[in-house]
């Protein structure tokens, strides 16, 4: 099972601008970290019991906090930055599995086994890439290879 995945709603960063996940088709242009606009090449929709979902607010992942809340996969790894993530792991930004970061008020698993919309970003790119969403960087990818600059 793949290991990322975005909520109804969660606006992706585009070269149109940020649209919401559900807009998005086959050859539009998302905007990565690492490799600048990159054509999508799938969106694979599927339900999940909501239990497997975390509704992130976004002033828990950036300073400016704006935006609505958005919700992630359990295991969508989420990169941190900040003296925070340089104190802890030695390095200026992490890749962190959004339930390692559920504290019950700015992250929170939600309840339940209603079934929720969960869409994940398909590339041709064997390259595992990161994408904004809601404010926020987000790996595309169940698995980023090491050296991957952040």
């Amino acid at each position: 099972m793949n290991r990322s995945g975005f909520g109804l709603g969660t606006g992706i960063l585009t070269t149109e601008g940020e649209l919401p996940i559900e807009f998005l088709e086959p050859g539009d242009r998302i905007i990565t970290h690492d490799c600048g606009a990159i054509a999508l090449s799938r969106l694979i929709v599927r339900t999940v019991p909501a239990c497997a979902m975390i509704r992130v607010r976004p002033a828990m992942l950036h300073t400016k906090g704006e935006g609505r809340d958005f919700f992630v996969l359990a295991r969508q790894k989420i990169v941190l930055r900040g003296w925070q993530v340089r104190a802890m792991f030695g390095q200026p930004a992490a890749l962190v599995a959004a339930a390692r970061l559920v504290d019950g008020v700015h992250m929170a698993r939600l309840s339940g086994t209603e079934p929720m919309r969960l869409f994940q970003l398909v590339f041709d790119d064997a390259r595992h890439l990161l994408v904004v969403a809601g404010g926020t960087m987000l790996a595309a990818s169940a698995r980023l290879p090491a050296a991957m600059p952040i």
